[in-house]
């Protein structure tokens, strides 16, 4: 991966990225089965993001590109996110990314965005966990 500091034209929380971000692990309580994880994952991110692909028999989650995030509500044409969620084969643990993207004229520069990515992760942390990787 490689990771470009931006500058003042792109928001604040954006980190320019080739691969679209880095996977940050969250580890599972050991008394939480994987069908409630898995749910409390989806109800955290399902909250903020509507959801564009859920398989809980292969541990993972996406949702749609929403293009209000650091607008306050405010719809905006040039920068879109996304959240990413994936539990691990023996579901100990389940990792997230958020993907962002800024638009630079007609082209879409790949990034994440730092800000929804550690909201997301402490939101999560808070239902399914107390310690990260």
């Amino acid at each position: 991966m490689v990771i470009v500091s931006c500058g003042s034209m792109y928001p604040s929380s954006f980190v320019k990225s080739t691969d679209g971000g880095t996977w940050s692990s969250i580890l599972i309580r050991e008394d939480l089965s994987y069908d409630k994880s898995f749910n409390e994952v989806v109800d955290v991110v399902a909250k903020r993001f509507e959801m564009d692909m859920i398989s809980k028999e292969g541990g993972y989650g996406r949702t749609n590109w929403i293009y209000t995030w650091n607008k306050k509500g405010k719809y905006t044409e040039t920068y879109r996110t996304r959240v990413v969620f994936k539990f691990s084969a023996d579901r100990k643990k389940v990792d997230l990314k958020t993907e962002a993207e800024f638009k630079n004229g007609v082209e879409w520069i790949k990034g994440f965005d730092s800000r929804l990515l550690s909201e997301m992760k402490q939101d999560i942390m808070g239902v399914v966990s107390r310690t990260t990787l």
